[in-house]
């Protein structure tokens, strides 16, 4: 076998024996995690927040913003009420909790918008919005 034919069998013996970088071979660094909440049903507006509706998920830290809820400070949105309707899957984010105590001025709200009063009903109507708003319209600039 003439010496050239056996640098043909180098990439063979890479692949065979596992090509793995040098000791100071840079790596990519990870990206930084964040906890966040996420609702694990449909909540309707008025509705009470409790432990059992949130989940926490891990989301690249460049993502997320301070509106969003924390994991670790779920506790100051447990037994507040949501003031639209949230649907399964989405990031809670402060915005949409109550700043007042006045239950009065939600259920004003509610009813001066026509919404319905359960959850599914609510998200039934969010999801339809969604997919009958024009396509110029639901993204601007693009």
């Amino acid at each position: 076998m003439r010496p050239h034919h056996l640098l043909l069998f180098v990439p063979l013996l890479v692949v065979l024996l596992g090509a793995r970088p040098e000791k100071g071979a840079q790596r990519a660094p990870t990206p930084e995690r964040v906890s966040v909440i996420v609702a694990v049903r449909d909540l309707a507006t008025g509705e009470r927040v409790t432990e059992a509706d949130v989940a926490n998920i891990q989301v690249s830290k460049e993502w997320v913003t301070s509106s969003f809820v924390q994991w670790d400070s779920r506790q100051y949105i447990i037994g507040q009420r949501v003031l639209l309707p949230v649907m399964k899957g989405d990031l809670l984010s402060w915005n949409l909790f109550e700043t007042t105590s006045d239950t009065t001025l939600r259920e004003r709200c509610a009813s001066a918008t026509g919404q319905p009063a359960t959850a599914a009903e609510q998200v039934s109507r969010a999801r339809q919005t969604l997919v009958e708003r024009p396509r110029e319209e639901a993204s601007p600039g693009h």
